[in-house]
């Protein structure tokens, strides 16, 4: 005859019950490991970001203050003055591509065309420098340009 155990249905029924135990709790620590990661890579990214903000608006200052400098120099350190501001657009600029890097394509912290618009007025200043031309017109297109970076900031600084 048939060997029939009677408890046979409990014990695969707590057998199906431990093993749900052990998967629900196996995903439960697999939610919490990852949302514990989520939130440090979230504060990660929001320092990164607090950094490169920090880090344009220092450039951005530094731009404006050397351009006033220049505006109100005698002329004897006009071109020092001219690789300091050209030094801090470029310092934005290369922020500008690091952000994109880091966030995607198309986000960035300042306007680049007008940083190119600010880079092609220094140079057009170096070039009629040197021809010995009036530089008061191109200085302040300059000066007005870096208040437009640094207006683009929410006045930030």
């Amino acid at each position: 005859m048939y060997s029939f155990q009677t408890n046979a249905g409990r014990k695969k029924s707590r057998q199906q019950i431990r093993l749900l135990c052990v998967i629900i709790f196996i995903l439960a620590i697999a939610l919490i490991g990852v949302t514990v990661s989520y939130i440090h890579t979230l504060g990660v990214s929001e320092a990164t970001s607090e950094a490169l903000m920090a880090r344009v608006l220092s450039e951005a200052s530094g731009a404006q203050g050397a351009v006033y400098r220049l505006t109100q120099s005698s002329g004897t350190n006009t071109m020092t003055l001219l690789s300091t501001v050209r030094s801090h657009i470029y310092a934005i600029q290369s922020i500008n591509n690091i952000a994109s890097n880091i966030y995607g394509a198309g986000t960035v912290l300042a306007d680049g065309d007008l940083l190119s618009a600010c880079i092609q007025t220094i140079t057009d200043i170096e070039e009629r420098m040197q021809a010995g031309s009036v530089l008061t017109t191109l200085q302040t297109q300059l000066r007005d340009q870096v208040d437009q970076v640094v207006g683009s900031f929410g006045g930030a600084i």
